[in-house]
């Protein structure tokens, strides 16, 4: 009998603790900690949008003062594969990777006696993302040799280039 009350007791313990969380409701992904610093398609546009605007306005200082160092072609590359991993789904590595070519084409600005555009910096959020896994810039490049091997590493082939493949579309 004794037994009997306790699995009882033990029963309406355990309903009534589900019935608690059940009226709570599904937690929201804003709430949730765990997604506070997930990648996903939005933050990796936005990163990769915002990173082409930056490789643009390096295009137009390599072409007015034609100091090639590299920095732009190897920017190119790195947002390119960027978009390739983008179009795959992995979201953080493209951030990663845009990063990186974003960190080149500010090299080729500065080494052409250029400025940066305002809005070259990554929003805060995007920001956190990037930083929940340490890549190091040398592994990213690695990756790049990996992912794409053959690129061009010539800023003379990218001055007057369309520079494709280096944005998402609204509808990307």
């Amino acid at each position: 009998m004794n037994r009997i009350v306790l699995i009882a007791v033990l029963l309406l313990t355990i309903g009534a603790f589900t019935t608690a969380e059940a009226q709570r409701g599904p937690r929201t992904r804003r709430n949730h900690p765990v997604a506070a610093h997930h990648a996903d398609k939005l933050h990796a546009k936005r990163v990769i949008r915002r990173t082409a605007i930056v490789i643009r306005h390096a295009q137009t200082c390599v072409r007015s003062n034609k100091n090639y160092t590299g920095d732009l072609a190897r920017s190119v590359a790195h947002q390119r594969f960027a978009r390739k991993l983008y179009f795959e789904g992995k979201y953080l590595r493209a951030m990663h990777q845009s990063r990186r070519a974003r960190q080149l084409a500010i090299l080729a600005i500065q080494a052409n006696k250029g400025t940066e555009p305002a809005d070259a910096a990554n929003e805060k959020e995007d920001e956190e993302i990037m930083n929940s896994e340490k890549v190091t810039d040398v592994d990213l490049d690695k990756e790049l040799d990996t992912g794409m091997p053959g690129y061009s590493t010539k800023d003379e082939d990218f001055v007057n280039a369309a520079l494709e493949e280096i944005d998402l579309t609204d509808m990307e």
